[in-house]
């Protein structure tokens, strides 16, 4: 068994933990929680537990869930023996139900809703966690509720970092009883920071801190913890990424002094973007560790629903046609140094397509596409190009034939502001629309 030792590490005198008589199935007893598997609500389709510095457009949803199979993320050893004495919580499969609303276009509120389908409990630690029996149960519970909001502060379209706060707080709903809940309010908050390190590749970086009751259980001390997670996204074709992540949360009094005190997980899978809004989110892990919710394995599968409202009303349009040009008062997003579309322009296009199926009268257009100053000639020449062939992919995938539009990039050239501060390369870095009648 690759594990010798975990979570509960009593040695003998693990009948002893506690003595009182045994309370109802639900009754709220400081516990602590083993669904480590905790989804990142408030991104739009960037990692699955990591969170990212984007938030959900402005009136705009993120809503999915997730179901997940843990093996052995609680168990009871004899440390001398080195050897398992006996498990606890042996498998779990549970289902996170979430969903998040973007009040602006830097806030968000989310809330995740988790499920247990599935429980392996065995009574071996005496009440008021079990009977002491060793007799195996199976049930269905709730976990605790988890709240959260997400305040963007950077934002890494047009920039190589992003930062987001991420405050939190739990409702103990959980059955403390049976280690899916903490049987008390939790909170914290956690930094997400991320990186635009390529064209197809992002790395995010969360850094936390999680409040809660002091709890020890056969022998186990858990207290107030820090968050650390690494997030990798690697876009492997247009509709496929591959995503590999790794979380641990260490008691903070103890910092990485105690094992069963450190939980740590890997993750690795994939995301496949199956129709305009809809992803779908598979894959596996282990535990690093024998840290308490530490799985010996983890598989899980995913649904996330991603919206943005529709364009504005004709009277705010941000598109129109002038002069044998479409202009837009707004500027289409790119992720930084890519030529993917950032989905918060995803209205603008949806407009300017709008336009062209409504004006007959209107057979070609041109998108042009520029950048500012910084990079050499001819990568900015290729990049402007790869980002007007984005847009003319975008109108076609939404009706527009191909035949009418002409994609040409041309980089630096023709400035319509100064390049020397970063009012005027935000002005440089446009997308033009001319149309031939």
């Amino acid at each position: 068994m690759r594990k010798s030792l975990k979570t509960l590490c009593a040695a003998l005198g693990m009948a002893a933990v506690v003595t009182a008589s045994a309370p109802s199935a639900h009754a709220l007893v400081s516990s602590f929680d083993v669904l480590n598997f905790k989804p990142a609500i408030s991104n739009r389709t960037d990692y699955f537990t990591i969170y990212s510095s984007q938030t959900v457009a402005k009136h705009g949803w993120n809503a999915g869930f997730y179901v997940d199979f843990a093996h052995n993320p609680l168990e009871v050893a004899f440390p001398v023996l080195g050897r398992r004495f006996a498990g606890v919580v042996d498998n779990t499969i549970t289902g996170n139900f979430y969903a998040t609303y973007g009040l602006l276009d830097w806030f968000s509120v989310g809330m995740n809703i988790p499920v247990v389908f599935w429980l392996d409990y065995v009574n071996t630690l005496g009440p008021p966690f079990g009977t002491g029996t060793g007799a195996s149960d199976s049930m269905t519970e709730l976990g605790d509720i988890r709240m959260e909001l997400k305040f963007r502060i950077l934002n890494n379209e047009d920039k190589l970092i992003g930062l987001a706060l991420v405050p939190f707080f739990t409702i103990p709903s959980g059955d403390s009883t049976h280690f899916v809940g903490n049987g008390t309010v939790t909170g914290g908050i956690k930094i997400a920071l991320d990186f635009n390190i390529h064209e197809r590749v992002k790395l995010a970086l969360n850094i936390g801190y999680l409040g809660r009751d002091d709890v020890t259980i056969g022998g186990v001390r858990i207290d107030d913890q820090l968050l650390l997670g690494l997030g990798l996204s690697i876009k492997i074709i247009e509709r496929l990424s591959f995503l590999v992540e790794a979380h641990t949360e260490p008691v903070i009094r103890d910092l990485f002094e105690n094992e069963v005190q450190t939980p740590a997980e890997v993750l690795g899978g994939f995301r496949i973007k199956v129709a305009e809004h809809w992803d779908i989110n598979v894959g596996g892990g282990a535990g690093l560790t024998l840290g308490v919710g530490s799985p010996d394995f983890r598989a899980f599968l995913g649904l996330n629903y991603n919206w943005a409202p529709e364009p504005c009303p004709a009277c705010d349009r941000p598109a129109q046609v002038e002069a044998r040009q479409i202009t837009i008062d707004q500027v289409i997003h790119f992720e930084f140094d890519r030529a993917n579309i950032r989905p918060q322009s995803y209205p603008i296009l949806d407009d300017v397509v709008s336009i062209i199926k409504s004006n007959p009268s209107i057979k070609m257009v041109k998108i042009e596409g520029y950048t500012d100053s910084i990079g050499s000639d001819a990568y900015n020449m290729k990049l402007s190009q790869r980002r007007a062939n984005a847009v003319k992919a975008y109108l076609v995938n939404k009706g527009i034939p191909a035949s009418m539009l002409d994609a040409v990039g041309y980089g630096e050239s023709k400035p319509v502001a100064t390049n020397d501060t970063a009012e005027g390369r935000a002005k440089n870095r446009r997308t033009e629309f001319h149309v031939e009648q």
